[in-house]
């Protein structure tokens, strides 16, 4: 599974325009209320409007022995985020055999640089904008995950990936996961609760079609031609 493009809300346009393009230098493009950020091979599409109570999470996916140089670009654009611990970068389990780092976006969203050993990519030094591949993880609060991922699964043949919790499940693949979450459960380093509000996620899959997963989160997806 692939993550086309990713909607949400912003709450100031012009300010999420300086923080991708300028901090993150990623190309943007503004029309009126609305910014389209390219990321690698994905779309991330922001509106302005009300982003109400809690936070998305978006992952970048960075070359896998990069880590080290992507970790020192963005440390010099934005503060890393630190668990209760002090630490600000972060080994996955066996399972999802990754590292990341992680950051805030000026809406308070989580952002996260990851590595996936199990993608083939042997680009080596300084890191740039465009080595960022993807985005490869899309948090996504539902009240009940269980039936969220069961209902992906069904209609659009998307996996479970690993073993989840009745508040955790991604579903997808080392190229693109959808992370479900219990609205309201913090992500991960922080104490900031997960939301979604005006949340349309595009993706490649097995079948073609759109499943409203609840008030305002969509889930659209094209039939992956391989």
């Amino acid at each position: 599974m692939r993550i086309i493009s990713v909607d949400f809300e912003t709450e100031d346009v012009l300010r999420a325009e300086s923080f991708y393009g300028s901090v993150l230098r990623l190309h943007t493009t503004r029309r009126g209320r609305s910014l389209t950020v390219r990321a690698g091979s994905s779309r991330l599409a922001l509106h302005e409007g009300s982003i109400g109570p809690g936070r998305q999470h978006l992952a970048f996916t960075v070359p896998r022995l990069m880590f080290d140089s992507a970790k020192e670009w963005i440390a010099d654009r934005v503060p890393l985020l630190r668990d209760a611990e002090g630490r600000d970068e972060f080994e996955t389990s066996p399972h999802w055999n990754a590292r990341s780092l992680y950051f805030l976006d000026p809406d308070g969203n989580i952002l996260e640089f990851i590595i996936r050993r199990d993608i083939p990519d042997e680009r080596i030094g300084p890191f740039r904008p465009e080595h960022v591949q993807c985005i490869s993880e899309v948090g996504i609060a539902v009240e009940d995950v269980p039936r969220a991922a069961a209902r992906v699964g069904s209609v659009f043949g998307i996996d479970a990936y690993g073993n989840g919790a009745p508040t955790f499940q991604p579903v997808g693949n080392v190229e693109g996961l959808l992370i479900f979450v219990t609205s309201g459960r913090h992500w991960f380093p922080t104490t900031t609760p997960s939301g979604a509000r005006g949340l349309t996620v595009h993706v490649d899959s097995r079948a073609t079609g759109a499943l409203e997963l609840s008030a305002g989160v969509t889930i659209r997806s094209n039939a992956a031609h391989r």
